[in-house]
């Protein structure tokens, strides 16, 4: 970051972006209205008006909450309508009306006091829990407490900053965000915040361009300066001077005609320029992304994440029936094509219900070692999954996660062969053709592969977790979050031997992790010989776009580059010279579509 005074011309903040994109407009600082809250008790007398009040709050607010549903519905976003009905939940818990009015009528305090008091009690439970999913529900309770806070003390929650404002501020709610979008805001910008925290995920949903973890934003901008949100650079420009704001208007037109240019290729076939068939699939966290398969046309499902379906029912727990219809949607979304359903993999940063802190969770407890230990959760799942495959015969590929060695395979095949023999025994219809196999994420699976490849139907190589666990880097730690580098040659010496390992026994490789939707790493890795790039649906036309501007002879050119070079800033450059040449076959595609 550069430091600099609140005049400085072209003062960058550099942050973590959480929702892509470029956009210029006004800084508009935002802070929640301060909360004062007077400890001293009222008179007896006071007490039914301290009710009415908060009665009073949660009647507006719960009107404000279905408006902001009404909205989400509009534009058919029913992920921001759940995040949103669980904040309705907790307004409307009869639990915490009753110690608000109890605290009110036994202590005679004000109504904002009690509203605080009762909510802080919650908060101090998820924070004294070691259950860190619940974690994730602070902001929501905090969120939920200030807006009655506000209301019964009658100060405006969110302003209406104006159609051009860029929002920086220290971190924000998810009904914020919502809010802002009602209100046409460009973008966010945080000091804090989460990739994967309700905010981001909204902000996501509504397309406003995030950048995160800017640690001083707030202190940098200043209210009513020009700003500049880069969310490809991963930084923020504040007061640029004229020839930046040039520059930037540029960058902007340009990306949207890119966007333009995507729209067009998503009817097209994700083939190379030389005929070769990249299967383009979708990675698959909730039941509403499934529209998204067909939207973005993508071949079927690579990651059928169960994790988030499970998780959200609270402690480690298994509803079949529950499991049976997510699978379903999934598969009736995906025409019939194949769905590849993963077992629940939770633990490291996903921790549910263990009750023993661990030192090293990311190299603990979690995956198929849970699984393992907890065989009624396995069996639960793969009787859900079994009893939707036999409906859809030849469709279904399972996926185990976190496996570190041949033991662990052999246990999980024979829970699905006896699995599959109850089911027919009872007559329940079931596909004996079902394909298993295993993530490839762990250094001791990719170093005896050729092994593996003798046990399972196909490979599902998880970048993300490869990348921390081969490099010894938690992708968490923001620490060292400059040595979290899945290109390099480490990691792509692994991805390799899976692909030689595979093609020798002809089975299947696919790339599921985050580094499948970087037309980069896309182009690098259909080089080194996957066929199977599974990734965020959204973001299948800007793969497919490289794919079919490349030739197959390209592609393995610049694998076998950058499999000889020995460091990262090597492959840096190779990047960037790919990255310019490439955006002279996009320039050439863009006025081929003009003239055609």
């Amino acid at each position: 970051m550069q430091e600099g005074n609140s005049k400085e011309s072209n003062a960058v903040v550099k942050g973590v972006t959480a929702v892509e994109g470029v956009v210029m407009g006004v800084a508009r600082l935002y802070t929640r209205g301060n909360i004062n809250i007077d400890p001293e008790p009222v008179e007896e007398s006071r007490v039914p008006g301290e009710i009415e009040k908060f009665a009073r709050a949660k009647k507006s607010i719960g009107m404000e909450m279905q408006r902001l549903t009404d909205f989400a519905n509009e534009r058919e976003d029913s992920q921001t309508r759940d995040i949103l009905s669980a904040q309705l939940e907790i307004l409307n818990d009869p639990e915490l009306d009753q110690m608000v009015q109890s605290h009110i009528e036994g202590k005679h305090i004000r109504a904002e006091k009690a509203v605080y008091d009762a909510f802080q009690y919650y908060i101090d439970l998820i924070k004294s829990s070691e259950k860190t999913f619940l974690v994730s529900r602070l902001s929501d309770l905090r969120d939920v407490r200030d807006r009655l806070i506000n209301n019964i003390q009658q100060l405006a929650v969110i302003a209406n900053f104006g159609k051009d404002a860029i929002i920086v501020t220290d971190d924000v709610s998810p009904l914020e965000v919502v809010t802002f979008a009602r209100n046409g805001v460009r973008g966010i910008i945080c000091n804090y915040g989460g990739l994967t925290s309700h905010a981001s995920i909204i902000a996501n949903a509504m397309g406003i361009p995030m950048v995160i973890d800017t640690k001083s934003a707030t202190r940098e901008a200043g209210d009513g300066d020009t700003v500049i949100l880069d969310g490809y650079g991963q930084e923020v420009i504040l007061r640029p001077d004229d020839s930046t704001s040039g520059s930037y208007r540029r960058a902007i037109k340009r990306h949207k005609e890119e966007e333009k240019l995507l729209r067009s290729v998503i009817d097209k076939p994700a083939e190379t320029l030389c005929g070769k068939k990249i299967s383009l699939q979708a990675n698959i966290d909730f039941e509403d992304e499934v529209l998204n398969i067909e939207k973005y046309r993508a071949d079927g499902i690579g990651l059928l994440r169960t994790d988030t379906l499970l998780m959200n029912a609270g402690p480690i727990s298994m509803d079949g029936k529950r499991q049976e219809q997510f699978c379903q949607t999934a598969y009736s979304g995906s025409g019939s094509a194949l769905v590849t359903i993963r077992l629940l993999d939770v633990g490291g940063d996903k921790l549910l219900d263990l009750k023993t802190r661990e030192a090293n969770p990311f190299l603990g407890w979690r995956g198929v070692r849970i699984l393992l230990d907890r065989r009624e959760l396995l069996r639960s799942q793969l009787k859900a999954i079994c009893r939707v495959a036999g409906q859809q015969p030849g469709r279904t590929r399972i996926l185990v996660p976190m496996i570190s060695n041949m033991d662990e395979l052999r246990e999980v095949k024979t829970e699905l062969e006896s699995v599959q023999k109850q089911l027919a025994e009872k007559g329940t219809p079931i596909d004996k053709n079902i394909k298993l196999g295993v993530m490839v994420e762990v250094p001791s699976v990719a170093l005896q592969v050729k092994h593996f490849a003798k046990e399972v139907d196909f490979f599902s190589i998880g970048t993300n977790d490869l990348t921390q666990y081969t490099l010894a880097v938690d992708r968490g730690n923001h620490l060292i979050s400059d040595l979290y580098q899945p290109m390099h040659p480490a990691v792509l010496a692994f991805i390799s031997m899976t692909v030689e390992a595979g093609d020798e026994r002809d089975v299947p490789v696919a790339v599921c992790g985050e580094l499948a939707s970087d037309p980069f790493a896309a182009m690098v890795l259909v080089g080194l010989g996957v066929n199977e790039l599974s990734m965020t649906p959204r973001l299948i036309p800007r793969v497919k776009q490289a794919i079919r501007l490349h030739t197959i002879r390209e592609m393995g050119e610049l694998a076998r580059q950058v499999l000889a070079s020995v460091s990262i800033k090597e492959i840096k450059k190779l990047k960037e010279e790919w990255q310019s040449a490439y955006e002279v076959k996009l320039r050439e595609e863009r006025a081929s579509a003009a003239r055609g």
